[in-house]
């Protein structure tokens, strides 16, 4: 079931709060909060009902080891933590990464390896973090007194079960146990539609119209002659839009919908290619992953506390860690380790370096990192991203549309050639198209910018400052125009459905 599918915008939603306010009216807020988690448990078990008793018994066994660690007269809390990481982690990996260790070992001792990929179950990685991080919380003593109820809840609620953010139990679970005289207020309910029309829109009418121009370059066999210049440019950078509305989209739509239901969920995206550094990439993209990495694994390593070149050593090694958690495969392993090696060379730019770059030249330095990394990201192969990066630099030749070697015959003369065979390149609309939409993500605000005088999210330390803008979100009647406008030509889409692109981690 997804959000932008009519089923859940048209059944599963508005049941659900129905049914959540008939059971605070008549009932308890408790009773709600149980009926909340009941339809996420559905909602879950919508795509394949045989994963349900996996996530179950996972909620089920560490809600019983949180249980343990949180009372303080046992003596063995370093154990328990340790087999709850051991247990969780190898779920996740036996699912996720066995065939892939296997075929890789297999291969090193060149042995032949017949075997089918078992089904990931969906949102394994997400629901598992969650879990790790509720242990944690349970071994400092930050999350004793937790209900059952309220623990379900917390890892299945439906908004961010499937695709994130990683919500830590002191930024969900205290919301559950506060009291409250309606079950809906006027303003998160206005709110919370407004970021759904603004997540379906990005979605439905840009994600998914660019991405038309990505699949032909990176799913089909490479070319004889090799990808051709301007379909390598048009294919990464429709990739590195197509990600940044779809999960920008998604990100809008768990807010909203949680919203609904008077709960904040953390921001976990902020205007990443605005970022002038690595570094500033991270703290807006995929802000939660990147607070888990850095809370969970980096600081634990020793941070930046054992000197320099371990510092350097912990960046590249959590964020190749990073990249391996989106995806068992070598580009995913390839892509953290370009994140960590481009973190690793800011810091020391910052401590050693003697020329301070301007604005300018930072932020295009940033951004290509940024889109040879998608390229890695999202190739199939090594060899499909090798091939994708060599012919944006020229390796497979200069060549250009005919019509343009005659407009420009100086051309010619350094070895720029015509073309007429284009994979997905369409001619200057398309790139004009290209150029507005980026140019889009540069200037405007974001949605946590939007709602900053509305809405302030459980992670607002954590998010770049300044959050606000001069556009502010008001539940007024141009605003409500404005929404209904986004909703009205998003739902003219609603046929082509495709999935989030965070869904397959």
């Amino acid at each position: 079931m997804l959000f932008n599918s009519g089923i859940f915008l048209f059944d599963f939603l508005p049941t659900v709060l129905l049914v959540f306010g008939l059971l605070f009216r008549y009932r308890s807020l408790e009773a709600a909060w149980m009926w909340l988690a009941a339809a996420s448990v559905f909602f879950y078990g919508w795509w394949n009902p045989a994963h349900i008793p996996l996530l179950l018994g996972s909620v089920c066994a560490n809600f019983w080891l949180g249980k343990r660690l949180a009372d303080r007269s046992h003596s063995t809390h370093g154990w328990l933590l340790a087999g709850g990481v051991i247990v969780n982690l190898g779920l996740l990996g036996f699912f996720k990464y066995w065939n892939f260790f296997a075929s890789n070992v297999a291969l090193v001792f060149g042995l032949e390896w017949h075997s089918t990929p078992l089904e990931l179950p969906l949102g394994i990685s997400f629901y598992t973090f969650h879990q790790l991080t509720y242990l944690w919380h349970c071994k400092a003593g930050r999350a004793g007194g937790t209900t059952f109820r309220h623990y379900l809840l917390y890892v299945t609620f439906y908004p961010q079960l499937i695709a994130g953010p990683i919500v830590r139990p002191m930024e969900l679970l205290p919301q559950l146990q506060e009291a409250r005289s309606s079950a809906f207020r006027w303003n998160d309910l206005s709110l919370g539609f407004t970021l759904l029309a603004f997540g379906l829109f990005k979605k439905m009418v840009i994600a998914d119209h660019v991405a038309g121009w990505v699949s032909p370059v990176f799913d089909q066999p490479i070319p004889t002659n090799g990808i051709q210049l301007m379909d390598a440019w048009v294919a990464s950078l429709a990739y590195t839009l197509q990600l940044y509305f779809d999960f920008s989209a998604y990100s809008d739509m768990a807010l909203g919908l949680a919203k609904m239901l008077g709960l904040g969920l953390p921001g976990n995206f902020f205007s990443p290619y605005k970022a002038t550094s690595i570094t500033d990439f991270w703290r807006r993209w995929h802000i939660t992953l990147s607070l888990f990495l850095r809370d969970y694994l980096y600081i634990p390593l020793g941070g930046n506390r054992l000197g320099e070149p371990r510092r350097y050593f912990n960046l590249i090694l959590v964020m190749t860690v990073g990249g391996f958690w989106h995806g068992a495969g070598w580009t995913f392993g390839l892509w953290g380790l370009l994140h960590g090696t481009c973190l690793a060379i800011n810091h020391g730019w910052h401590k050693w370096g003697r020329i301070r770059l301007g604005v300018p030249i930072s932020w295009t330095v940033t951004f290509l990192s940024v889109v040879a990394g998608w390229v890695l990201f999202r190739s199939p192969s090594i060899e499909t991203a090798g091939s994708i990066l060599k012919a944006c630099v020229g390796g497979s030749g200069f060549s250009i549309p005919s019509g343009w070697i005659s407009r420009l015959p100086f051309l010619e003369a350094i070895g720029v050639t015509a073309n007429s065979d284009w994979i997905v390149f369409s001619g200057p609309g398309q790139i004009l198209a290209i150029l507005g939409l980026l140019i889009f993500t540069l200037i405007s605000p974001n949605a946590l910018q939007l709602t900053a005088s509305a809405f302030q999210p459980p992670n607002e330390a954590s998010l770049p400052q300044p959050r606000a803008s001069t556009l502010q979100w008001k539940p007024n009647l141009l605003w409500a125009l404005f929404t209904a406008l986004l909703f009205a030509i998003s739902l003219l889409h609603l046929g082509q459905l495709s999935e989030f692109l965070y869904f397959q981690f």
